[in-house]
């Protein structure tokens, strides 16, 4: 069992139980909120390796959060999610920190080129 834990911030249902499912699939601990105050709080608590974030969530933009997650202490590795594939968007979540922008839906080979990147080659380098 791989002891890397991942967060999951997304507000539609469906979206948070499909990277549950293959994040858990994958050996991996998964916490999972569907607002960004939920998120804040799970993330200062537990402490993700990684973070799956949403850009636009009801009660705020996933982008200020990211900038919020890499400006403290408690940083973490984080890829952006969005349903609207604007390469503004992706250039604010680069320039903000992002490894990785995922478009939605995701195509799973690159969801897995991304998770493998981010973690499992990490892991095994160590």
């Amino acid at each position: 069992m791989n002891n890397k834990l991942i967060l999951v911030i997304d507000d539609e249902p469906e979206i948070r139980t499909l990277l549950i499912r293959f994040l858990e699939r994958r050996g991996f601990s998964v916490l999972a909120a569907g607002t960004l105050k939920e998120g804040r709080q799970l993330f200062e608590q537990s402490k993700p390796e990684l973070v799956f974030l949403d850009v636009n969530l009801p009660d705020g933009n996933g982008l200020n959060e990211l900038k919020h997650i890499n400006s403290g202490k408690l940083q973490s590795k984080v890829i952006m999610m969005s349903a609207f594939d604007h390469n503004e968007v992706k250039l604010e979540a680069i320039q903000y920190g992002a490894l990785d922008f995922l478009s939605k839906p995701f195509n799973i080979a690159r969801l897995d080129q991304v998770v493998q990147s981010q973690l499992i080659n990490t892991n095994n380098s160590k």
